[in-house]
């Protein structure tokens, strides 16, 4: 599939969704149920059904794993630094601020754009990212966010109520769930397969939608200074050190490499809001680079399809 085709219905929809909550013709209660709908439902199914079918590699990706969180602690921790000494930011504010030049949007974002230009063979490596996300950036921001403070029973307490979020969460539970169909080679009832795997076709438009609805959300506000700093770092530095991982440290199978370039050229998630939100720290400087980076995105992802073997 052509560069342009592969792209288009990922802007087409996301512009839909846009246009959908500016002019009014959806409410914000709305939105909200509309996005529950689909984080909570829908995309669950097709992460479980094509976890359920993936081809597990033996040793897990986990050469794969090494060579992604390898680029991406190491753009986190230069991040932290300019935001300390570049932003006089404190403890907290360098732990958010770090997050969101390394958290993508691999799931809204992620999903169907590489499901429309890499294939199916992509996701598995996409899963895995998105799997794994979460636990590796929020443990990581937990313990710098509250390093000046250290109290190894108030970090113990924020790590484990950490966990059990991500094992409710029903993006990580439906992940877990497959790959353990997947690992026991448990049958899935056809009939049911048939059902979750037809309600999955629903989850890539839908969460294109969502994104344009949740765009329009945003406020880019006055944070321009460290929003720019997130969004340099995260469309810029992240995929350079990610190519470099990929392709000469570590030599990863070149799909699963380009999955892994497409994924850190992907704009700031969602997630790295929700992590400012909990510190009450930075919170318009993330939205406002949400917003940027998801504008500006289109170009280092062309990029990466391009000219990435």
């Amino acid at each position: 599939m052509g560069l342009l085709e592969g792209i288009f219905p990922v802007l087409a929809l996301a512009f839909a969704g846009y246009v959908a909550a500016r002019s009014g013709y959806l409410q914000v209660p709305e939105t909200l149920a509309l996005s529950r709908f689909t984080f909570n439902l829908i995309i669950p199914c097709l992460l479980f059904v094509n976890m359920v079918h993936a081809d597990i590699p033996q040793n897990f990706g986990v050469n794969f794993l090494l060579a992604f969180y390898s680029a991406v602690l190491i753009v986190y921790v230069i991040a932290a630094l300019v935001a300390r000494f570049w932003l006089k930011a404190d403890a907290t504010l360098q732990s958010v601020f770090a997050m969101a030049t390394t958290y993508s949007n691999t799931t809204v974002v992620g999903i169907p754009l590489v499901l429309q230009t890499l294939g199916s063979d992509a996701l598995l490596p996409l899963f895995m990212i998105i799997a794994t996300q979460n636990l590796v950036l929020f443990t990581t921001g937990t313990l710098v966010a509250e390093r000046e403070h250290f109290d190894i029973r108030a970090i113990l307490h924020s790590l484990v109520r950490l966990l059990k979020q991500l094992l409710g969460s029903p993006l990580t539970a439906s992940l877990i769930a497959g790959l353990t169909f997947n690992l026991l080679d448990i049958p899935l009832y056809q009939p049911l397969d048939s059902s979750l795997t037809l309600m999955s076709e629903a989850a890539i438009p839908c969460a294109l939608f969502v994104l344009g609805t949740t765009l329009h959300q945003y406020k880019v506000g006055q944070q321009m200074k460290p929003a720019l700093m997130i969004t340099g770092f995260k469309l810029i530095m992240l995929p350079l050190l990610m190519a470099l991982s990929m392709l000469v440290v570590f030599d990863i199978d070149p799909l699963w490499a380009k999955t892994a370039i497409l994924g850190a050229s992907m704009p700031v998630g969602i997630s790295a809001y929700v992590f400012s939100i909990r510190y009450n720290a930075g919170q318009a400087a993330v939205a406002a680079a949400s917003v940027i980076s998801t504008l500006a995105s289109l170009l280092p992802l062309m990029l990466v399809l391009l000219l990435v073997p």
